[in-house]
């Protein structure tokens, strides 16, 4: 009898098979939901980045025109007078696209492609999607909106 109850004991320790797959099922329904949350995540940070770093041009920049009568020739024409660092790169680590003109002066970040223009639409996304940022004369023409 004793003997009987010492492998009843010993064949109910750890986990079944079943229990196992169904432990690891969740784990991968759990970090399907989670991982494209935190890249979506990690791409709105990298925008918000090169958004701020687009407003301190663009107040250097307004503020130089206001000493000189000219905006700045690039960038680092703003350093070390009207900057202390000159933002070189946007969010995803591509360099901004500076241009000026007679009264006008455009800041780009090329997004998460790189490329300029808009994307490739993707299968879900219902309409064209460009990743670009543009900054003209102090004001966001091409922004991410409502993300």
């Amino acid at each position: 009898m004793i003997s009987k109850i010492n492998s009843t004991l010993r064949r109910d320790e750890g986990f079944s098979l079943i229990e196992l797959l169904i432990v690891v099922a969740i784990i991968g329904i759990i970090a399907a939901i989670a991982v494209p949350q935190l890249m979506n995540a990690m791409d709105r940070g990298r925008q918000r980045r090169s958004m701020a770093d687009m407003r301190s041009i663009a107040t250097a920049n307004g503020t130089m025109r206001v000493d000189t009568g000219a905006y700045a020739g690039t960038i680092a024409g703003l350093v070390p007078t009207y900057m202390q660092v000159a933002p070189a790169n946007d969010g995803w680590g591509t360099a901004f696209v500076y241009a000026t003109g007679a009264d006008t002066y455009t800041v780009t970040s090329l997004g998460s492609d790189s490329a300029a223009g808009p994307a490739a639409p993707a299968t879900w996304i219902n309409e064209p999607y460009d990743p670009d940022i543009v900054l003209t004369d102090g004001q966001f023409t091409i922004a991410p909106t409502g993300q």
